[in-house]
């Protein structure tokens, strides 16, 4: 895998400070944004190889991965359908396309973009869905036109979130959302290093930064939204009694702890749901 130094994703600043790392991967902290990012990070072509055998193959491993995910993308739905009942959605690194026939269930006019090839084939053959080989800003989707955009677990992907963000607001309508859930892993790392637990939470390489509540709305508001609501917004059922219990008891509790709050108390370190509306 070539690797390549970066400035800081968001604020293109150079000098991040190491903060964690994994293996020979090292996560850097900016020192003048607070951005937490991969550097060095694999060069754009060697991530575009290394994600066509990121998602499984085997039936019984895709069957696994969607049903991590069913509670997410249901409560997803039920948040956008209170922004409205239908309309265009665009689904951005959709995977095998479960989310997109969750949606199409529901009425709308939904298509995805993945840069997986094995992802699309199922989506498209499988689940006779409209899928577009990505990335999204090679695409050229004309301006204004989806209702909805969405992402799950993706931002932290990419090598450049703040032009992925600027490009969502472009093709979204006057008053479109956008929803975006992302992982909060960096609290956890921390405390797991004071407990001298090793750990791979990151997922280096795969993962090349690490947004928190505050990182995200920065990014948001810069690419021109101006309302955002964040939120736990469920957790994953992932495989395995101890996998499924430890996300079963921190995803209760941030829940609980955001109820409380009454929405105002967003538990670190557990992922999290971000919604920004395009103003007028």
């Amino acid at each position: 895998m070539e690797m390549e130094q970066t400035p800081c994703l968001l604020c293109k600043k150079d000098g991040g400070t190491p903060l964690h790392r994994e293996d020979a991967f090292k996560m850097v902290r900016c020192p003048s944004c607070g951005f937490i990012y991969l550097n060095p990070r694999p060069t754009g072509g060697s991530l575009f190889r290394f994600y066509q055998d990121y998602l499984p193959e085997d039936g019984m491993s895709i069957d696994s991965w969607k049903r991590m995910m069913g509670p997410i993308f249901r409560r997803s739905a039920r948040l956008i359908k209170r922004h409205r009942d239908r309309g265009k959605l665009l689904d951005v690194g959709t995977g095998f396309g479960f989310f997109l026939a969750e949606m199409k269930a529901r009425g709308w006019e939904a298509e995805g973009v993945e840069i997986s090839r094995r992802a699309i084939d199922y989506a498209r053959d499988v689940l006779k869905l409209t899928v577009h080989p990505g990335p999204l800003e090679d695409i050229a989707f004309r301006g204004n036109g989806f209702d909805v955009v969405t992402a799950f677990y993706v931002i932290e992907h990419l090598p450049d979130p703040a032009g992925f963000v600027s490009e969502c607001y472009r093709i979204l309508k006057p008053r479109g959302l956008l929803l975006l859930r992302y992982p909060h892993t960096t609290p956890i790392k921390n405390m797991l290093r004071l407990l001298g637990i090793k750990n791979r939470l990151y997922d280096l390489p795969a993962h090349l930064s690490d947004f928190s509540p505050g990182t995200i709305q920065a990014c948001l508001e810069r690419a021109g939204f101006k309302r955002c609501r964040h939120l736990v917004g469920g957790c994953t059922v992932p495989e395995g009694t101890g996998k499924r219990l430890a996300a079963s008891l921190f995803g209760g509790l941030a829940e609980a702890l955001f109820f409380v709050g009454r929405g105002k108390v967003l538990l670190p370190g557990v992922s999290k749901t971000v919604l920004a509306y395009k103003g007028e």
